[in-house]
């Protein structure tokens, strides 16, 4: 899908703290952009392994696999539950896994605007918080997945609860980052949302292998997906790049 009209999220002084639970996220509350930049720290360690986020087993670089989406948007959901996560059941140990968004960086007031709307902004603050809590996609892919399955309930506190529970999200931890007063959510939004335009994404959803666009959907059809667009043609091309990808010594 690509942005065709938008709301704005835009920072305008201090974040007020949410109140218990994330019943504020309706609220549509702005936030501060921070003053100094910040050390995320997206380890993406897979599924418990020890080894660094760029380096497999073997020695051998992991492939990168990144998806450029909206959090309220039917493509996105159908791209996660249709390709992206039945390819990372199969092959999470040799990729390095990147959840990007797609928006619109405003000038001059540091803030955002998402094609859905203020609530996919936030939407989309709480899934690359989830990213930033719980770098195991394990964790963090799969709460994602359950918010797109009820994308039109984005941001509702029942939905954001649900799925928290159900991935081994702490809710509170979730809540402290949307609602930091530093404005770190929006910070990591507007960085994603800026390396998704810098990559000439603007379409939701687009992946890419090692930041080459790889396959599209956009409007419930898949695209510029000349070597196949079923997940067995994603693990294979994602195994063939692992297996050339040997580290020079």
């Amino acid at each position: 899908m690509k942005p065709s009209g938008s709301g704005s999220l835009r920072t305008h002084g201090r974040a007020p703290r949410l109140p218990c639970g994330l019943l504020a996220f309706a609220l549509l509350a702005v936030f501060t952009f921070p003053a100094a930049p910040f050390n995320p720290g997206f380890l993406r360690f897979p599924f418990g392994s020890t080894t660094s986020p760029e380096i497999a087993l073997h020695g051998r670089s992991k492939v990168q696999l990144e998806v450029h989406t909206m959090s309220r948007c039917p493509d996105a959901r159908d791209c996660l539950r249709e390709l992206i996560v039945p390819t990372m059941e199969q092959v999470h140990d040799i990729v390095d896994f990147k959840l990007s968004f797609i928006g619109t960086p405003t000038d001059g007031d540091d803030g955002v605007e998402c094609m859905h709307g203020p609530k996919e902004c936030l939407g989309n603050m709480i899934e690359l918080c989830a990213a930033s809590l719980y770098p195991d996609p394990k964790i963090s892919l799969g709460f994602t997945m359950c918010l797109s399955n009820d994308y039109e309930h984005i941001p509702d506190q029942d939905l954001i609860e649900d799925c928290a529970l159900e991935h081994c999200v702490n809710f509170d931890k979730l809540n402290h980052c949307v609602s930091r007063d530093d404005g770190y959510a929006i910070w990591l939004l507007r960085k994603s949302v800026m390396r998704s335009a810098e990559a000439g994404i603007s379409t939701s959803c687009t992946v890419r292998l090692n930041e080459e666009v790889r396959c599209v959907l956009d409007s419930a059809k898949w695209k510029d997906c000349e070597k196949g667009h079923e997940v067995d043609d994603l693990v294979r091309d994602i195994r063939a790049l692992y297996q050339g990808a040997a580290i020079e010594q």
